[in-house]
């Protein structure tokens, strides 16, 4: 057995064999690593980078709360347990981002009333929020000089890509 480390979110992983999917984050298996290779190179943010951050972080948080008001809304059990997993690693996105700014990891409130009693409406929601936030990190990464924020948003719009692909021609 193995000790893996994902290099975005920093989460470990045991197994004979890297997962396909970082578990915590959703990050592709090029960024899980053996622990023993793992490092992140210091680095420090430009203004830039840093108020980016900060933005990604905020639709982070409220993607990860629109997502477990939906999980708790929804009358399908395979959107429910697709909506409370998408919280999951929504809020999983919060933290990374958080831990390049150096903050503590924000809380995300199970509790907030932002999303529709209706099942194809919250995918409908979903499906444009994934959109946003592609559209957004895009183009942050675009502006990144920094190598490390590069791959963060890099690995962070593929997870993204994933989550639009499990909406499409469902709403």
């Amino acid at each position: 057995m193995k000790v893996f480390k994902c290099k975005i979110c920093q989460e470990g992983y045991l197994g004979d064999e890297a997962p396909t999917h970082c578990p915590f984050c959703g990050a592709h298996q090029p960024y899980m690593i053996e622990a023993k290779d793992f490092e992140i190179p210091e680095y420090t943010l430009t203004d830039v980078s840093r108020n980016n951050l900060e933005e990604a972080l905020k639709l982070e948080v409220s993607n990860a709360e629109f997502y477990f008001c939906a999980a708790s809304r929804s009358d399908n059990v395979a959107d429910a347990t697709m909506f409370k997993r998408l919280g999951k690693i929504e809020s999983e996105h919060s933290s990374t981002i958080a831990k390049e700014l150096k903050i503590p990891s924000p809380d995300i409130s199970r509790d907030k009333d932002m999303c529709s009693d209706e099942n194809v409406g919250n995918l409908a929601e979903s499906h444009q929020r994934e959109a946003s936030a592609i559209s957004h990190y895009t183009k942050f990464l675009g502006e990144a000089t920094e190598g490390r924020i590069n791959e963060v948003f890099k690995a962070i719009i593929e997870i993204e890509n994933d989550h639009l692909s499990l909406t499409e021609g469902r709403f």
